[in-house]
């Protein structure tokens, strides 16, 4: 943009930059924006270019709103971030950017918080922004802190942290001009937001502005199951009149995967599999979230990754758009039988009463093993329930009526249930029938029957076997002057039918039209020089069997109403007819598909035994290590065991004690990358590479004020680490790990100060 032009932009902007906010708007005025679960809220980041400045960012921002799918736009808003370290300096950007907004009526939502006090743009600028520019839909403050546990008792205001007063204040700003204000969080952050007693009055905020605020699960970190299950909860007890989940690519590399059956760190940051893309979206669209929020720009339409939007993201929203497929809330609680009702915390111990049943990562996570099943807890983080038989179980608040309450056949209360056996003998009789049978995830909600495979990281064919409409078959596809005609045979239950087209060699149908009753159909537009296929659906009540399999990230969402893509008839140049066939679908899987644990290829045939007996110790590790058992875990080592640096079975025993006395829900991580037996003969050696993470959190900080602090080991590189095995006597122990393992600088890193000068590296 010319000089001229950007200094009519600057003079607009001082006139307008630090307007106070003057005129009075009413307590909760009505969103202007529609959010329903026919009509959904579709947020997309748009991030500022490098070193661009406001005025080339207002202008991709335009262009990414003009180049979106003309069926998504009204049910959408753009994301836009502030560029600056000051709050001035923020606003004048925020003003520059939205002149042209505003001009070109985009709608768009400001990110006006974020992690750090100096991420938080004041309220004042933030209530002038909204009376300045109509094209501001609403306001976002996303990945807030909420793991301070003030020092003073419920209701004085000492013990309110700022972070509660700010968004408070912005929550009051954004319902005083009719806006949205979006709330996203990750971690495990929303259930300890709604039970931290310091928090009480940001829900008391919520609640009063519930029609103007958005409460968002962000996939990021290793408690997506609890997030989703709180707001869930939130929404179920009428805290929230809306909530949504900000589905986010880095889940992937946060969980330290690095493709489909492999674990570890990777040089380059890793590409989450697409198919992850649409289990994040299916499970908000199951459990009624009708707020969609997508952080990763390069992943959308105008993103270097794009990949991403053509084969997940925009069919995904599409088909849920379009067909209806989020339920009322009248539905999502007829799924429901049991709740959980969190207790009010006033400290990271007393959270950890509600982390005992909800969370298998920071604690036992009772909830979690008995109604879904855990794999490997911290290794393998859940992303998709292991099993559908008790759909989701919610998280009320400390505040929900006893009305809210009175919805669920049970509520269960921190402490009530001891075991994952005591969770899965009170959810049985609730849950006498399934919806579906087969090892994968089946559910039925509203009008849609879900099924998906249940493995984050790695291939496995799963079953199902689901009553379903029933596919239209044995039509005919033939050309004629006037063009390709259709036709299709009479069924006593189809009520309307729609007819889908591809053109070779596209391998996705689209609508074509909807098809007339009399069961005939002309494409007119068909060219006779193309391979044309098409495909038939029914509004039907006619029901069938479907069964099958689905493996990685294969997610059905099979409407219960609508006939399914079953068969396909094809014309070409050569061949003017075509009777329909059915569909194959192609596998997903590779052909050779190896164990993620254990890896014994490199074992020579006549070792697999002792590679065998080396597994078993790895495992035993593994297992003292979760239990804290200090005497179990030395069992795994040699006496005579010996690090690079020299320091011996004295330095471990002492290692490990200090790790065990600071942290609790100890995990490892582990997997076999290479096996060495040159010294098998003559030594009876083994060596072993294995990527490992030996990790734990501490239940409070110094203060005893900030909770789940985390620690973990071994500090390098790639996480991966040589462990020599000697046999000796009746077993296989360890005589050497290189690097050293444990070491204890990488441990006391984490709890020194930065005084101690504790720099990574071998303990010299």
């Amino acid at each position: 943009m010319g000089n001229c032009i950007r200094h009519t932009y600057l003079a607009v902007l001082a006139a307008t930059a630090f307007v106070v906010c003057t005129a009075t708007h009413a307590q909760g005025a009505p969103v202007c924006i529609e959010i329903a679960p026919e009509h959904p809220l579709l947020m997309f980041h748009c991030p500022p270019a490098v070193e661009t400045d406001a005025i080339a960012y207002s202008q991709a921002v335009i262009e990414a709103w003009n180049s979106l799918p003309e069926d998504l736009r009204p049910y959408s808003t753009l994301r836009v971030d502030a560029v600056g370290a000051g709050s001035e300096e923020r606003d004048l950007w925020f003003r520059e950017l939205l002149l042209p907004l505003q001009d070109a009526n985009v709608p768009v939502i400001l990110r006006v918080g974020g992690p750090g006090v100096r991420a938080l743009h004041p309220v004042g600028h933030v209530a002038s922004l909204l009376d300045s520019f109509s094209c501001v839909k609403g306001v976002e403050a996303a990945s807030l802190p909420f793991e301070e546990y003030a020092a003073f008792e419920p209701g004085n205001s000492l013990g309110t942290p700022p972070v509660v007063r700010w968004l408070c204040g912005i929550i009051d700003a954004a319902a005083g001009h009719g806006r949205l204000a979006s709330v996203p969080l990750d971690g495990i952050r929303w259930p300890r937001a709604m039970s931290n007693a310091s928090c009480n009055p940001l829900y008391a905020k919520i609640v009063e502005h519930k029609a103007n605020v958005a409460p968002l699960a962000e996939y990021r970190g290793p408690h997506s199951v609890a997030q989703i299950s709180a707001l869930l909860g939130l929404w179920l007890e009428g805290g929230a009149a809306q909530w949504g989940v900000a589905p986010n690519p880095l889940w992937y590399a946060d969980a330290r995967f690095v493709e489909p059956g492999v674990f570890g760190i990777s040089e380059q940051p890793p590409a989450m599999p697409p198919g992850l893309y649409r289990a994040m979206i299916v499970n908000g669209v199951m459990t009624g979230a009708t707020v969609y929020s997508f952080p990763a720009g390069d992943d959308l339409w105008f993103g270097s990754r794009r990949y991403y939007w053509d084969r997940i993201i925009y069919k995904t929203l599409q088909s849920v758009i379009s067909g209806g497929l989020i339920p009322r809330k009248e539905f999502v609680l007829k799924k429901i039988r049991a709740a959980y009702q969190l207790a009010p915390a006033a400290n990271p111990v007393d959270f950890h009463l509600n982390l005992r049943d909800i969370d298998g990562i920071l604690d036992k996570g009772f909830l979690m093993h008995g109604a879904y099943g855990m794999e490997r807890p911290g290794q393998m983080p859940e992303l998709i329930l292991d099993t559908s038989r008790h759909f989701w179980v919610p998280l009320l608040s400390p505040h929900a009526s006893p009305e809210a309450l009175a919805q669920f056949a049970a509520v269960v209360r921190p402490g009530e249930l001891d075991s994952p056996q005591a969770w899965a003998e009170l959810l049985a009789p609730l849950y006498p029938e399934t919806d579906g049978e087969g090892t994968a995830f089946i559910t039925r909600v509203g009008r849609v029957t879900f099924v998906m495979n249940t493995c984050e990281n790695r291939y496995e064919e799963q079953t199902f076997r689901v009553m379903a409409p029933a596919p239209v078959r044995n039509f005919t596809a033939a050309r004629t002057p006037e063009g390709v005609r259709l036709a299709w045979p009479f069924r006593e239950g189809d009520l309307s039918y729609k007819v889908y087209r591809r053109i070779e060699p596209a391998t996705e149908f689209n609508l074509l039209a909807q098809a007339p009753e009399e069961r005939v159909f002309l494409d007119t537009t068909a060219d006779a020089a193309q391979n044309v296929a098409y495909s038939i659906t029914a509004l039907t009540s006619e029901q069938e069997i479907y069964e099958g399999t689905v493996n990685y990230g294969e997610h059905l969402i099979i409407s219960n109403v609508e006939s399914r893509i079953d068969e396909e008839a094809t014309v070409t140049p050569l061949l003017a007819s075509a009777q329909s066939h059915k569909i194959e679908r192609q596998p997903t899987a590779p052909a050779n598909v190896k164990p993620w644990w254990p890896n014994m290829e490199g074992v020579p045939e006549g070792a697999v035994e002792d590679a065998e007996a080396i597994v078993q110790q790895i495992e035993a590790w593994d297992k003292a290590f979760a239990a804290e058992d200090l005497a179990g875990l030395l069992e795994v080592y040699s006496e005579h065991y010996e690090d690079p640096q020299g320091w011996r079975i004295q330095y471990t025993r002492r290692a490990w004690k200090w790790f065990f006395e600071h942290y609790d829900a100890c995990a490892m991580h582990r997997q076999i990358r290479q096996w060495d037996f040159s010294k098998y003969d003559s030594e009876k050696r083994v060596g072993v590479l294995i990527y490992c993470r030996f990790a734990g959190y501490a239940v409070t900080g110094p203060m005893g004020r900030f909770a789940d602090l985390p620690a973990w080991f071994p500090r390098t590189d790639n996480g991966e680490v040589w462990i020599y095995f000697a046999r000796e006597q009746d077993a296989w122990r360890v005589v050497r790990t290189n690097p050293a393992m444990p070491n204890f600088k990488d441990i006391l890193s984490f709890s020194a100060s930065p005084y101690d000068r504790i720099q990574l590296g071998p303990d010299l």
